[in-house]
């Protein structure tokens, strides 16, 4: 069995041995996964992260905690509003979870009634209900003390104030009005709140502070990335952190106060996960597992009992396409959150097609999974598209679109680096039906965005150029005071998604009510016949980048 396991030593540390000791104290071994994004039988599994668990747990307490992301992401979450994903979190045994942005996809009664069902302690101590009604999420806490034998680990929970905008922004609301605050009022108020809750965790008895964190390390995240949380907060041993989907093993950052923090995240649909072991004499081992052949049998069987009551309506065949799909490059690279694909083409056609709209839009972040040649099942289209979105139309005028497109471009760079992220990705980026533009990379960008991500406007020169629409089968320039009819998501048309908030108040154009996986299965189906290779197999120079 080739189980790897690195053991780094950190200095001012002694490193412990995961076979445990002939004491009769015991270790504790806290167990982190984060951005599983419904990923249960994905690279090293739930199966292997029980297993590790059950290892541990013959010497050592243990306790297996989450920083977020867990309930959507793949079919089997989507059609089960994350009630399978639930059962087989209970199933592994989660003592400690806290919430990212992503749970709040499937609407607040939702998520209420899944961590309700939930067995985990949930601690977000930035999440609050500023409403008027009653609060649905009383069973969130802002941390938790978790007692092994005579010592006391506290666990703070803090949750990206993005989630304002990287979830459907209506979700958020009551009457019209912000009912929910991730403390984003100011860069202060947010790390003062984080602050405040490790001081009183401390003053509770913890004798050791861990931060359960979906805040990322990525600078686009900043203010409120979890490198800018440390600069600005002490007091804890180390921040499990989600959110940028890295892989990034154990490293030391300096505190406000230049103390040693250690800081790791394992990225993404369980490529890794991590622990950490504090001994019986204080010292303390980082371990990040890139491999772990060890298998739970009883954890194996019930995800496949899971994946089997998905089956019954995931394996239906609905389409036979002549081509893959891919939302990356050769080399991995995602590059359908900052580059024309043939994947996000065929979205957005199909949006504009089956709509009978001008225009059809797509953002990056709501494509989620590739399509490949042959046979695509229900299950397949879901995961391109998870998050249950609708399809909408709506009046806009090209001065709205100029905007849009300014917004969901400010990030793209030149180079797409090589990486498994690529360089200035954005979730916002669109690619587009019936619409083709360039973006001039050698222009600074100007648009301004208030404290929540949302767009206020463009400040100065403008970087998407040549903007034309496709008017009688002729490309022809936007006017920017003429009326678009444009479809898309009701996530990005109706809620603002990703900050794009300039649709909001537009009119709506009626048009049926389909589920976007909906509107790709009929695309593919009824329009194309599965054939897809004449117009997909490459892109066709919709989106320009200079």
């Amino acid at each position: 069995m080739k189980n790897k396991i690195s053991l780094f030593i950190i200095p001012g540390f002694l490193v412990s041995i995961l076979c445990g000791c002939n004491s009769k104290a015991k270790d504790i071994s806290i167990i982190y996964t984060t951005d599983i994004h419904c990923g249960i039988s994905d690279n090293l599994t739930y199966s292997s992260v029980v297993a590790y668990k059950d290892e541990l747990s013959k010497t050592n307490y243990v306790s297996l905690v989450d920083a977020g992301d867990y309930l959507q992401g793949n079919y089997v979450g989507a059609i089960s509003k994350g009630e399978y994903i639930v059962e087989v979190m209970n199933k592994a045994g989660y003592d400690v979870v806290t919430l990212g942005n992503h749970e709040f996809d499937y609407g607040m009664d939702e998520l209420a009634s899944r961590l309700t069902e939930l067995n985990s302690d949930i601690v977000s101590c930035n999440f609050s209900y500023i409403g008027n009604r009653s609060n649905k999420f009383t069973m969130v806490k802002p941390y938790v003390i978790k007692e092994y034998g005579s010592k006391k680990i506290g666990y703070v929970g803090v949750t990206t104030p993005h989630s304002l905008t990287d979830s459907d922004p209506k979700n958020f609301l009551e009457d019209d009005k912000i009912a929910y605050t991730f403390g984003e009022s100011s860069k202060e108020n947010f790390y003062n709140i984080v602050q405040e809750n490790i001081d009183n965790c401390k003053r509770d008895g913890a004798d050791y502070v861990l931060i359960l964190s979906h805040l990322g390390s990525l600078d686009n995240y900043s203010p409120y990335s979890s490198l800018d949380l440390i600069a600005n907060t002490s007091g804890y041993l180390a921040v499990l952190d989600g959110h940028a989907h890295i892989s990034m093993p154990w490293k030391e950052v300096k505190d406000k106060n230049n103390n040693p923090v250690q800081l790791v995240d394992t990225g993404y649909k369980l490529n890794n996960f991590a622990s950490l072991t504090i001994k019986t004499d204080g010292s303390v081992s980082y371990n990040f597992i890139t491999q772990y052949d060890a298998k739970s049998e009883v954890m194996d069987a019930f995800i496949k009992d899971i994946n089997a009551k998905a089956d019954e309506t995931g394996n239906k065949v609905v389409a036979t396409i002549d081509v893959s799909l891919k939302t990356t490059n050769e080399r991995g690279t995602r590059l359908v959150r900052a580059r024309e694909t043939p994947i996000g083409n065929l979205i957005a056609d199909a949006y504009r097609n089956i709509s009978g709209a001008d225009i059809g839009i797509v953002n990056g972040g709501g494509i989620r999974s590739d399509l490949a040649m042959g046979d695509v099942t229900y299950r397949q289209i879901m995961n391109v598209h998870p998050f249950g979105n609708t399809l909408m139309k709506k009046k806009v005028t090209g001065s709205q679109i100029l905007d849009h497109l300014e917004f969901a471009s400010m990030n793209t760079t030149s180079d797409i680096g090589t990486g498994e992220k690529a360089t200035g990705e954005s979730g916002a980026f669109v690619s587009a039906s019936g619409l083709i533009y360039s973006i001039d990379t050698s222009t600074p960008t100007s648009v301004v965005v208030d404290e929540k991500g949302y767009f206020v406007k463009v400040g100065g020169s403008r970087r998407v150029k040549d903007v034309k629409v496709l008017v009688n089968n002729e490309y022809q320039p936007i006017d920017p005071n003429k009326e678009y009819i444009l479809a898309s998501n009701n996530f990005l048309l109706n809620n603002g998604g990703d900050g794009a908030n300039m649709y909001m108040n537009d009119e709506v154009v009626p048009s049926e009510q389909k589920f976007d996986y909906e509107v790709v299965i009929d695309y593919i189906v009824d329009v194309l016949k599965g054939q897809l290779k004449d117009k997909y197999s490459g892109v066709e120079g919709r989106i320009n980048v200079i």
